[in-house]
């Protein structure tokens, strides 16, 4: 029988796609049907430290009706309307004030948008109180000592007595040469990790003193909290701790913490000390973000750690300070209008599993701060939240790496407490039993102490108890899209991790920016939580030769090289999924590439027109990958695979192996073309042991496999059909022949797959299973 896919879009309400680094187009456009009610507005931005804004918006184009909403003396390029509109069309126009106003912008509104009633910043201004502790206590009356004998608290206080004999006042600076012959970008890099170091060395022992406090009432805390935020005060604020603007958040925080949790204890010296040296590290952020941040595409630093120190900073120093007012609303709307930066509604996180970590604080802090002060309920607002459970689960599975995307995914060998601690903080907040399974799959298989790990320990010491909620009854599919971050997997038995294939895929409308590679249309294959194929190098450093030229290069993925090049790192070289399919032996997904190999913001084209790549992961554990090219000129192709452990390759049969402890995986390639193969475990652009802050080894010992046409066509076709079995299990043959059509027909096991690999023929892959239950054809997908 004929089975049916399921089309995504290729778009996302309110987000233009390519991606561009700033904001270049109004946001909504174009008649789009928005996602939620209120929408949020955006524009490109203009440059200028007094620039301000105008915006109208009506359901009368002429925008003179009752109706109409404006907007003046608005200091970022972003308007939210804080009310929900009618459904209809709307018109919207915006300008820089006393300029003429922007053509005409349209969107509409259905009865499907998402009800989205935050409110104005004003109300959250209002429910502020005057007194303190505000960032570590729901209301400042809080008595805390209750929880201090919880092992959440235990921990802090054990963490706080080693803080008690740590050296907090001495000011960041140089941690010495290191290695001899060391490049001018390494030495800087050396200096700044000595000061990043520092950062968050007081900013840690800082947090946990305040919090000790609070649970124990001992003296010892306060002192060595305020002696170290007293120092912080008296450093140079352009000095060295500005330099990077990591330690500038945590000395900021830092001083608005103890003034906000020792407030009455202090004397008005102490407490002026504090206010100032917090305020002036608060203006300059707001000053460097404001009519910026909110149209950048991602500031990394921002919404990792910056936006919630900086709105902890503001909350500790509202009614001190009257700048407070602007930085919280600044704050509150770039939160509203930005969350989650990195992708939608479908729960995916675009930027890869290591620096999801850093995000996790902040992306449940700020909005239970809102909840607190007005009453608003962002997590079960916004979908993403609810959705980020099937992220966890699919993507990031309990006792097994990773997808295998973006930087330092390399270095996960299974997911970090952190996640187990995200998911008990989601239950909480949204009592859905899918976080439920997955920290108690994380607690099963890897047996963590999660009470040592400070992400968000505050939260769940507070807020979590012991009880769970039932996961009977919950359904698992073997494969899962997310759209608007553009990853996905496939899966065998994702509900048994270590019993499992995982096959990951990205294809993002992001692109390559920030933590991001330049990997679209590559996948990665874990067996049973080990990485079987997998896509190689480190990330030593962002601007490091090896991570510029391999491990966040193409070359370094198990991707496609047109030329011997890969994409450009940009944000808008990006793709997206096409279809997915799932029947219960069978998962498919389509990626789209065809734009990952030219960019506009960097001047640069490949000449690639097309890339279509096909998945199919066939139960119980047999891969195909069909690859379909083209170019604007008669090119060389370059099909790419690794592994992290061993690879061989058979160039007259075009077999190669991989192995790992759980099992092996082999596989053949067949081409439109000839290729030569060409096996190494060198990296083309070294890894360099330098950088003292992680005191890692870079070993060279990774394995690169690829196959190069031997001759130039503008069209290409790879099939690679990839037995994966297990240590002890028989593997059947992979058996081929060409029919009478000219067609490849593979023979493995249950399934025989067919592809075209004449370029002058329509491409398509055809996969069915001996018995006929299964039938399925690529052809009758029109992909436009």
């Amino acid at each position: 029988m004929l089975m049916l896919l399921t089309f995504l879009s290729g778009s996302v309400a309110q987000v233009p796609v390519p991606y561009s680094m700033f904001l270049d187009q109004p946001a909504p456009q174009n008649g789009a049907e928005v996602l939620f009610n209120f929408p949020v507005l955006r524009w490109p931005y203009q440059k200028g430290e007094q620039v301000r804004y105008e915006v109208r918006l009506s359901q009368d184009s002429l925008f003179k009706s009752k109706g109409t909403l404006e907007a003046s003396n608005l200091a970022g390029a972003i308007f939210l309307p804080y009310r929900p509109l009618k459904e209809g069309r709307w018109f919207w126009q915006y300008r820089v004030s006393g300029e003429e106003w922007s053509r005409l912008q349209s969107f509409s509104i259905s009865e499907k948008a998402i009800p989205f009633h935050a409110p104005a910043p004003e109300k959250l201004l209002a429910g502020i109180p005057l007194s303190h502790p505000r960032i570590l206590k729901e209301n400042p009356q809080q008595d805390l000592r209750g929880f201090a004998e919880k092992p959440e608290a235990k921990a802090i206080i054990a963490q706080a007595e080693k803080s008690l004999t740590t050296d907090l006042v001495q000011e960041p600076g140089d941690d010495g040469e290191g290695p001899a012959n060391l490049t001018e970008l390494q030495k800087e890099r050396r200096i700044k990790d000595a000061i990043v170091r520092k950062g968050h060395q007081i900013h840690d022992a800082v947090v946990v003193l305040c919090q000790a406090y609070l649970l124990t009432g001992n003296p010892q805390y306060k002192t060595k909290a305020l002696q170290a935020a007293l120092a912080v005060s008296k450093w140079d604020p352009d000095g060295p701790s500005a330099q990077v603007d990591f330690t500038d958040g945590a000395c900021m925080l830092v001083m608005a913490l103890v003034l906000d949790t020792f407030y009455d204890n202090l004397n008005p010296e102490q407490q002026k000390s504090l206010r100032d040296g917090a305020s002036y590290r608060a203006e300059r952020f707001y000053q460097q973000w404001v009519n910026n941040i909110e149209s950048k595409v991602l500031s990394g630093h921002v919404w990792q750690l910056l936006l919630n120190e900086f709105f902890k900073t503001g909350l500790a120093l509202f009614h001190h300070n009257p700048r407070a007012a602007n930085w919280l609303t600044y704050a509150y709307e770039l939160f509203m209008g930005r969350t989650p930066v990195l992708a939608g509604p479908s729960g995916g996180w675009a930027e890869g599993a290591s620096y999801f970590t850093m995000n996790m604080d902040m992306l449940v802090e700020i909005p239970d701060k809102i909840k607190t002060y007005t009453g608003f309920d962002f997590f079960n607002s916004h979908p993403w939240y609810r959705n980020t459970a099937d992220w966890l689960i699919y993507q990031v599975p309990p006792g097994s790496a990773p997808d295998g995307f973006g930087d330092n995914t390399e270095e996960l060998r299974q997911p970090p407490k952190a996640y187990a601690a995200y998911a008990k903080a989601m239950e909480n907040l949204l009592h859905d039993a899918r976080f439920t399974w997955y920290y108690q799959k994380i607690e099963e298989l890897q047996q963590p102490n999660l009470a040592e790990e400070p992400v968000l320990r505050w939260f769940r010491l507070l807020r979590c108890d012991d009880s769970a909620l039932s996961t009977e009854g919950l359904k698992f599919s073997m494969v899962k899209v997310f759209q608007e971050a553009g990853i996905a997997s496939m899966h065998t038995h994702v509900a048994d991790p270590r019993n499992n294939i995982f096959v990951s895929m990205r294809a993002s409308p992001f692109g390559a920016y920030g933590h991001a590679h330049a990997d679209q249309n590559t996948f990665n294959v874990i067996l049973d939580g080990e990485r079987l194929f997998f896509r190689t190098g480190y990330k030593v450093a962002m601007n490091d030769p090896h991570r510029i030229g391999w491990s966040m290069h193409t070359k370094g993925h198990n991707g496609i090289l047109i030329n011997g090049e890969g994409q450009p790192y940009s944000v808008d070289a990006g793709g997206q999924f096409q279809t997915f399919y799932q029947h219960a032996e069978m998962a498919y997904l389509m990626g789209d590439a065809s734009n990952a190999y030219r960019s506009k913001q960097k001047k640069w084209d490949a000449g690639l027109t097309r890339f279509y790549r096909r998945m199919a992961l066939l139960k119980p554990g047999v891969l195909v990958i069909y690859d379909e090219l083209e170019a604007a000129q008669p090119s060389e192709w370059t099909w790419l695979i690794h592994s992290l452990e061993n690879m061989t390759v058979d160039t007259t049969t075009a077999m190669f192996i991989s192995t790992v402890d759980t099992g092996k995986g082999a596989g053949k390639l067949w081409s439109s073309m000839p290729v030569t193969w060409t096996l190494t475990n060198k990296f083309e652009v070294p890894a360099v042991s330098y950088r003292s802050r992680n005191g890692k080894v870079y070993k060279d010992d990774q394995w690169h496999l690829s196959a190069k046409t031997q001759g130039k066509d503008r069209r290409a076709r790879f099939l690679s059909v990839i037995q994966i079995t297990r240590t002890g299990q028989l593997a059947h043959p992979l058996e081929h022949r060409i029919d009478e059509n000219g067609r490849i027909v593979v023979q493995v096991g249950e399934w025989e797959i067919e592809a075209v690999l004449d370029t002058n023929d329509e491409a398509d892959l055809k996969v069915h299973s001996n018995d006929r239950n299964v039938f399925f054809s690529s052809r009758s997908v029109e992909v436009k």
